[in-house]
């Protein structure tokens, strides 16, 4: 039923809002997995039905051997906030991922704070479709926002 779907993630939307938005990361975080390697860097800083923002401290465990933010963290990023932002539509379905890809488009440093943003696209009955931006802020580069990557994830879901 879509009103009592409305219903739930705005009730779960309220109820992060009440914990602080950090709540969001709990599950992601809590337990000694690979999404863990982000528990010390990555901040919720608002939670909106199908929109997360978050920011990303770049710190040594995430650089490659050029010193630059790895891929992998990159992509376990768009994972991780992609489906905070599938949560925040749909709180009981976080679904499987079937796809994901990123483009990179400019490399981030240690100790660069990242802007991030994840939105769902679309979510149907059995597919949810998310796109996740990681960024410089305008501030940090004289005046304009520089993206970082972009990913999209797209996840299955129980019916």
């Amino acid at each position: 039923n879509s009103n009592s779907n409305d219903a739930n993630s705005a009730s779960f939307v309220r109820r992060v809002a009440a914990l602080g938005a950090n709540a969001m990361l709990g599950a992601f975080l809590a337990r000694d997995s690979f999404d863990a390697t982000l528990r010390s860097a990555l901040t919720v800083t608002s939670v909106s039905k199908g929109r997360v923002e978050c920011r990303l401290r770049v710190n040594k465990s995430m650089l490659n051997s050029y010193g630059t933010l790895h891929g992998g963290c990159t992509a376990t990023v768009v994972d991780v906030v992609g489906t905070m932002a599938l949560l925040s539509a749909s709180p009981t379905q976080p679904g499987v991922s079937t796809d994901l890809n990123v483009s990179y488009l400019a490399a981030a440093k240690e100790h660069d704070e990242l802007g991030i943003v994840g939105r769902v696209l679309r979510k149907g009955k059995s597919l949810a479709f998310t796109d996740v931006e990681l960024f410089h802020d305008a501030a940090a580069d004289g005046g304009e926002r520089t993206l970082v990557a972009v990913g999209r994830h797209t996840k299955a879901l129980k019916s």
